[in-house]
């Protein structure tokens, strides 16, 4: 007999507390502030930051793709420190070669941003992030990958997750400049946390369209409903989060003294644990 709408919900309940409860999740929270407690290491000529929990590698790696501000901004070391807490060896790599946008120009006029993109384009990013794929596979001899990827690295953790690409499972926070046909290739579980900014409402565009054009470049509302109609098409695993007053960049650098982005980055933390402890 199969089992019914109760049945499954109980039991998919008790999976949820069995991960929640595990060894792994009951050593993990969020450091917001500190000293990071990983390494740097120059992989054919790519410096790589190097996060163990308790200084052990673990046999399953997160290769986490960062925003603008690159693996120079400490709240990125941290929330690898973070993840790594949880049992994992988590890589990352410095995308943009010591040219990382500094965080006090976020906001001033030295800021450029189409110019700084033109100098870390695609090719250039891509071609890093395979390097250091395979550098987990071979050097660090770990077989699964799960991605992690904020704002500018949202992009890319898609890309990899297609068939052949070295990531198994992915994990995106306020995605940015995310295309429609990158959701389209994906090949694994994936998880997405999105700001809750402006409601568009839904939107009836047929599946087709939506795969022809462009998620929008802060993940909000319209870009989650046309992401979900892709993966549903698909039939793909996935959940999609959004967390109320959240700026874009909460998952890496909210104001920790306002209440609600405080608890967006603390639970979209553990939305990325939860996911990895499911399907990696």
């Amino acid at each position: 007999m199969a089992p019914t709408v109760l049945q499954t919900l109980a039991i998919g309940f008790a999976a949820l507390v069995s991960v929640v409860s595990s060894n792994a999740l009951s050593n993990a929270y969020v450091s917001h502030e500190g000293e990071p407690a990983g390494f740097f290491k120059n992989v054919s000529g790519v410096s790589i930051y190097h996060s163990y929990h308790n200084g052990t590698p673990g046999h399953k790696a997160v290769l986490h793709v960062t925003d603008i501000y690159g693996v120079p901004l400490l709240e990125n070391k941290l929330l690898a420190d973070s993840i790594a807490r949880a049992g994992y060896t988590v890589i990352v790599p410095d995308l943009f070669a010591g040219d990382a946008v500094p965080v006090e120009d976020r906001e001033g006029p030295a800021l450029n941003l189409t110019e700084w993109r033109t100098r870390h384009p695609p090719a250039d990013i891509e071609r890093i992030l395979s390097l250091t794929v395979d550098y987990i596979h071979n050097d660090l001899n770990i077989s699964r990958i799960g991605g992690a990827g904020y704002c500018f690295g949202g992009k890319y953790v898609p890309r990899f997750l297609a068939e052949g690409k070295g990531i198994d499972v992915g994990f995106i926070a306020h995605p940015s400049g995310l295309e429609a046909a990158e959701i389209q290739g994906i090949n694994g579980p994936i998880s997405i946390a999105g700001e809750l900014n402006t409601i568009h409402g839904l939107m009836s565009k047929d599946v087709d369209q939506i795969i022809a054009g462009e998620l929008d470049n802060a993940f909000n509302v319209t870009a989650r409903y046309n992401a979900e109609a892709i993966l549903t098409s698909k039939n793909a695993t996935y959940e999609t989060n959004f967390y109320s007053g959240a700026p874009h960049g909460f998952a890496v650098r909210p104001n920790i003294t306002v209440a609600r982005q405080k608890y967006a980055k603390e639970a979209s933390y553990f939305q990325a644990l939860l996911w990895f402890a499911a399907w990696l």
